[in-house]
């Protein structure tokens, strides 16, 4: 039997990595047998893409950040993912080519160009799951994940924002370059697409939902992708216990 193909996007801060692990753990307590895997990744072409990205002195151009991510990919598709599945191991990704879709796209780079790069070759994911934030609470989780610091904006001359108890600054530059990351993306849709916001309202206020109750809501949502008649056969009988006399 042929392992299920998971992706987790979103924009920094919404807990890719944390959540990725906890769902391998879970689906390990269901038996399965589970990979996971990344991008960039640790192959000799994704350490190529972290040494560009942490040299600021590297300027390239959308198309050669396109063509490196590409080969990198195409390299971890080829000799991690496809092999993984075909054994019947479940693979957990975090990133992938939505990533691409978004990232590049707003360098300017076109969807269809995105795609036809990654045509014949590239599986479709029984499951992407989008986490969702406000960019300004992704960049403070970042903050406070690094460096334990508080979380709250407090915004000062010059249109900058600094966190609360930090002394490194965010420009609105950036805030506002992971806003029209966000709508990206919000605009990515398919079935087997899965938008799950990280925050929710708690009475008048709003709370960080806690991991496992992430994990419980990707479990349901590949469930209905690549298990429904378990999904209605549960809910039947949940509705029928529910029902009865006590």
């Amino acid at each position: 039997m042929r392992g299920r193909f998971i992706v987790i996007e979103g924009i920094d801060g919404t807990g890719k990595s944390t959540l990725a692990a906890q769902l391998a753990d879970a689906l390990r307590v269901r038996g399965r047998q589970v990979l996971l895997t990344n991008e960039p990744s640790k192959l000799p072409s994704g350490k190529l893409i972290l040494e560009r990205l942490t040299d600021k002195s590297m300027k390239l151009t959308a198309h050669e950040w396109l063509g490196m991510f590409v080969v990198d990919r195409r390299m971890n598709i080829d000799t991690i993912v496809k092999p993984a599945l075909e054994r019947g191991t479940d693979v957990i990704q975090d990133r992938s080519f939505y990533s691409t879709l978004v990232y590049q796209g707003e360098m300017g780079i076109s969807a269809s160009e995105v795609l036809k790069r990654h045509e014949g070759w590239h599986p479709t994911p029984d499951l992407v799951v989008i986490l969702d934030i406000a960019p300004r609470f992704g960049l403070a989780r970042t903050r406070r994940r690094t460096l334990g610091l508080g979380q709250r904006f407090v915004r000062q001359q010059g249109q900058k924002y600094i966190f609360k108890d930090g002394d490194a600054p965010q420009t609105t530059e950036k805030l506002n370059f992971l806003q029209s990351i966000r709508r990206r993306y919000a605009r990515i849709k398919g079935p087997h697409v899965a938008h799950i916001s990280v925050r929710e309202h708690e009475g008048e206020d709003w709370r960080d939902k806690s991991t496992p109750e992430l994990v419980e809501e990707v479990l349901h949502e590949l469930d209905l992708r690549t298990n429904p008649r378990e999904v209605i056969d549960n809910k039947r009988y949940a509705d029928k216990s529910g029902g009865g006399d006590s």
